[in-house]
């Protein structure tokens, strides 16, 4: 019982000492649009527009990428949806190149966005406790 009640205090003691705390990120539009304060990580402000972000005029009134990573729906709601969920994703992610998730949104491809979601890593990083 002493051992457990150690590394406990020592895990907790590591955590606060370093100011760090690690993170599981999901590849899910809930994740994304829960932690909006984890998408500076990543080198994006949430409020940025979708069209401007993936060089497309896919929404006639602008949206932002929070707007777009909430949208429910079928068609540009789904493609908002999911494209803002893979290119954040990918930010993070050494094997995906966000390059390829930006031009599949640009391009409108769906399926191919789709099929990396639902293969994707959930990825553990640590990051500043202040987030």
């Amino acid at each position: 019982m002493l051992a457990v009640g150690s590394i406990l205090v020592i895990t907790i003691f590591s955590t606060y000492a370093t100011g760090e705390k690690n993170v599981v990120f999901d590849c899910t539009p809930e994740f994304w649009s829960n932690n909006l304060n984890y998408w500076k990580i990543v080198g994006v402000d949430h409020n940025d527009d979708f069209d401007k972000t993936f060089g497309k005029d896919y929404f006639e009134k602008d949206i932002t990428l929070e707007q777009a990573i909430k949208k429910e729906g079928s068609g540009m709601e789904h493609l908002a949806r999911s494209g803002t969920t893979a290119y954040l994703h990918a930010l993070l992610d050494p094997e995906i190149d966000e390059e390829i998730v930006h031009k599949a949104v640009n391009l409108g491809y769906v399926h191919q966005i789709d099929n990396y979601l639902a293969n994707c890593n959930e990825i553990e990083r640590k990051i500043p406790n202040l987030m």
